[in-house]
């Protein structure tokens, strides 16, 4: 039986992985980091995991959820009424209700309405073909006008996306929507949120528990540099040297397979260099006391270093954390200054930013910190984005692609890393 090898260890390589090897293939998982996780990979922090970057669910992650049951672990999902607020114009507002929204006096009383109005019906749209042509600037000026964007959307969106903002498409912040407003499917005042008791890690190591007892190979600290193929057709994988593969599952970025040394053509190389993704720069607060009541807090102020300040324990509480755990959240350009900074100094840069948003914050209050930096974090939706969309077909013969800028419309998520996993997973059996 041809044996299949799957470069990248994060949750869509992973859940192939155990799709495949329960269907009894033979598989090797490369993982490049340390451990395996990717995105959602964990450090211990007392008696449980915490996540290097920020994660929940939403009630509408169906196959998450389903692959939970799979593995026994759906008992372990807990579910949290989030409390959120927006800083702008130097000023913490709540920002959970619908109520929230209607008192929110930094834009006009008609804004409020068609802002509502917009993140309402948002919900019902099912064919999203007519907003790929448009600009999210554009639509949201027009749905929820000038006053709204420029105070509450721009801000976010040159946060999320800075130089490349205006040419973010419609359909990214229409699915983002869409998704808020499934989460508050049963109730329009109440939004649910999940989260995974001891951490998401424990969904890690459940994959590679199962993947190993059904005979799976996972190599951690195995950075593949290139693809080969064989006279006989086979593939052979450079940084591996103990035998070739039938079929290639790539599950890093668009950018990472293009920079690949393989035989690839050149268009499609250049196809994939030519998507635009965004890197992330999280940094993890262990304080004393608690920052605020909100869980979610959207920073739409530029001149604030991060875009956003989640307080993790306010969704989930203390038990088994030991300290108030906040996330700082920033997302840039790979070029940007900023990620050519050491940590210390962006430990600096981010608390001077706290210290703006909570004037009575003290860097006493933080008992340790901890700085993760990924360069390919989120991508950039532009305008007529299904035309560009890499299949998971390669043009080489065996190789196959899966990553985050492959399941538009929605925006990356656990939840979407396991359906492509599970799809790249079949479109493979499918093959042999």
């Amino acid at each position: 039986m041809f044996r299949i090898g799957i470069i990248g260890g994060g949750l869509t390589g992973l859940t192939a992985a155990y799709r495949l090897v329960k269907k009894g293939f033979p598989v090797v998982v490369f993982e490049e980091d340390s451990e395996p996780g990717g995105l959602a990979s964990s450090f211990d922090l007392r008696t449980s995991s915490l996540e290097r970057f920020y994660h929940h669910i939403f009630t509408s992650d169906l196959h998450l959820l389903d692959l939970c049951r799979e593995l026994g672990l759906e008992d372990l999902m807990g579910w949290y009424e989030p409390k959120n607020a927006i800083y702008t114009d130097n000023h913490l507002y709540p920002f959970t209700s619908p109520m929230d929204l209607l008192r929110f006096s930094p834009i006009s009383f008609i804004s409020r309405i068609r802002t509502g109005l917009l993140t309402l019906t948002s919900r019902f749209i099912k064919d999203y073909k007519h907003l790929e042509s448009q600009t999210a600037r554009d639509w949201l000026i027009r749905k929820a006008g000038r006053d709204s964007y420029h105070k509450v959307w721009e801000p976010l969106l040159v946060s999320k996306f800075d130089r490349d903002a205006d040419l973010v498409s419609a359909t990214w912040i229409w699915n983002k929507f869409k998704l808020r407003g499934a989460s508050r499917a049963k109730n329009i005042s109440r939004e649910m949120l999940g989260y995974m008791k001891g951490g998401f890690a424990r969904l890690v190591d459940r994959l590679v528990k199962e993947i190993s007892e059904a005979g799976g190979i996972i190599r951690t600290n195995c950075r593949i540099s290139g693809i080969r193929r064989l006279e006989d057709s086979r593939l052979a994988l450079d940084g591996f040297p103990e035998g070739a593969f039938g079929r290639v599952l790539f599950t890093g970025s668009p950018q990472q397979l293009a920079a690949l040394d393989s035989p690839l053509p050149a268009k499609y190389r250049e196809s994939l260099a030519a998507l635009k993704a965004k890197g992330n720069i999280c940094m993890v607060l262990e304080l004393d006391r608690s920052l605020s009541p909100y869980y979610w807090i959207t920073v739409a102020q530029q001149d604030i270093p991060f875009v956003l300040v989640i307080e993790h324990t306010n969704l989930v509480g203390l038990d088994g954390y030991g300290s108030h755990v906040v996330y700082l959240s920033r997302y840039a350009d790979h070029q940007d200054d900023i990620f050519m900074k050491n940590d210390r100094d962006i430990e600096s840069i981010f608390l001077d930013g706290l210290s703006r948003i909570f004037p009575g914050f003290s860097r006493e209050w933080v008992k340790r910190t901890r700085l993760s930096r990924v360069f390919y974090a989120q991508p950039v939706i532009t305008r007529h984005y299904s035309r560009l969309l890499p299949t998971l077909k390669t043009p080489m013969d065996s190789l196959y692609f899966a990553s985050m800028a492959q399941i538009y419309p929605e925006d990356r998520g656990m939840n979407y890393a396991v359906r492509l996993g599970l799809a790249a997973a079949d479109e493979i059996m499918k093959e042999l």
